[in-house]
């Protein structure tokens, strides 16, 4: 073994050391330049997967099924992207498949069943609102209430899809019959619906309303909505209300507005509870009733009146005179009052006034005096019906 010992005089040794880090100063800066440059070449990862093109799953609280008579009706919102985030370029089917799942009453039914789901309809849809009917076969249809549990999935063009959805459930078993002799008429207080009552069966009976029509309502009339006031809110084309927890037989919709003409149809609703899941079974709608709301009626016949003796003019000329007053009407379609009077107990009726009376007051200074007048008051709506004439008062003029 040979040991190289640098014998070089100590300074000639450290000019060497000095110039071999000049050296290596030099060449770094390169070396740094040429790796910042590899790695702004450097690959930027794995390459993505191409799509696969697949419809992004229903999601739970955009699918519902819901019992109607002998069928279920199923409805859902299609995705317009894939689970890409990609919009859906081709055309999508949806399958919708039925389990009857088996649930001990009371205990909630799992959301992954291992009950078999059959497929039951299937259709081309596109992104946005989709539904289907599934027509439920007779033993479905009969006894005791039971579970149905639906799951629908979507399939892009070459069949696959992301996965079905979670299930939503309807009840099976026998729908309540539909409500008979349904009908309909306008009355003063709203419009009034009836059916053939069936008390005990603990079904409710729901109402769904269609404004069809809306005629405006005459110039001269003071109703304008249903409480008269300015700025409300307009009324929905379709609303649906209950006939009160059980059926009664009938009820009376006051929300109706004079000069529109409304739909009504009747479904009876039966709640349940199967599998820990709260559901309805409902009735096959009753045919459509048709009830047009004219102003037609005329208004609540005025209460209270009154008639005192006074004096009308100048304090100096002054000459007999009846005062009369009376409970104004608080109904919004009252346009005035029509005041009529008749002198003795024979005489004919005659209407004082030309124009309507637009307060509860009226001063009937026309009188003679000493005589003996009788007198009444009707109200008067917008549309020009006249209520029946309220309670006559009597009094007489005082003498001079």
């Amino acid at each position: 073994m040979h040991i190289w010992l640098d014998k070089r005089p100590e300074a000639v040794r450290g000019s060497a050391d000095a110039a071999r880090m000049r050296k290596v100063a030099g060449i770094l800066p390169g070396l740094l330049a040429v790796g910042v440059g590899l790695g702004g070449c450097a690959s930027p990862g794995p390459p993505l997967p191409p799509s696969l093109d697949l419809p992004a799953v229903v999601a739970a609280n955009e699918f519902t099924a819901t019992r109607i008579g002998d069928t279920v009706a199923l409805h859902w919102t299609t995705a317009t992207r894939t689970t890409d985030k990609l919009l859906i370029a081709g055309p999508i089917t949806a399958v919708v498949c039925r389990a009857t799942p088996s649930a001990a009453p009371g205990r909630p039914t799992p959301a992954r069943s291992a009950t078999p789901c059959s497929p039951v309809a299937r259709r081309v849809v596109t992104p946005g609102p989709s539904d289907a009917v599934d027509p439920l076969p007779a033993e479905l249809t009969a006894g005791p209430p039971r579970l149905l549990a639906y799951r629908v999935e979507l399939l892009n063009a070459k069949g696959h899809s992301a996965g079905p959805s979670a299930p939503v459930f309807a009840a099976a078993g026998e729908a309540p019959p539909p409500a008979q002799d349904f009908h309909a008429e306008a009355t003063k207080p709203g419009a009034l619906l009836r059916w053939r009552q069936q008390a005990g069966s603990g079904e409710a009976v729901e109402l769904t309303r269609t404004a069809v029509e809306a005629t405006p309502v005459a110039a001269t009339s003071a109703r304008k909505s249903p409480t008269g006031l300015p700025g409300e809110a307009k009324e929905p084309a379709e609303s649906r209300f209950q006939a009160g927890p059980a059926d009664m037989g009938g009820t009376l919709d006051r929300t109706v507005q004079i000069g529109h003409t409304y739909t009504y149809t009747a479904q009876r609703v039966l709640t349940v509870q199967v599998g820990g899941q709260k559901l309805e079974l409902r009735s096959t709608p009753s045919a459509a009733v048709t009830v047009p709301v004219r102003d037609v009626f005329p208004p609540e016949v005025p209460a209270g009146l009154v008639a005192v003796p006074a004096f009308a003019g100048e304090s100096e000329s002054h000459h007999p005179a009846m005062d009369l007053s009376w409970e104004p009407d608080i109904e919004p379609r009252v346009a005035g009052y029509r005041v009529y009077r008749r002198e003795g107990e024979s005489g004919a009726w005659r209407r004082l006034a030309g124009d309507l009376v637009p307060v509860p007051a009226y001063r009937d200074a026309a009188v003679a005096a000493g005589h003996t007048y009788t007198y009444r008051v009707s109200a008067v709506s917008g549309a020009g019906n006249e209520s029946a004439p309220g309670a006559d008062v009597t009094e007489t003029a005082p003498a001079q």
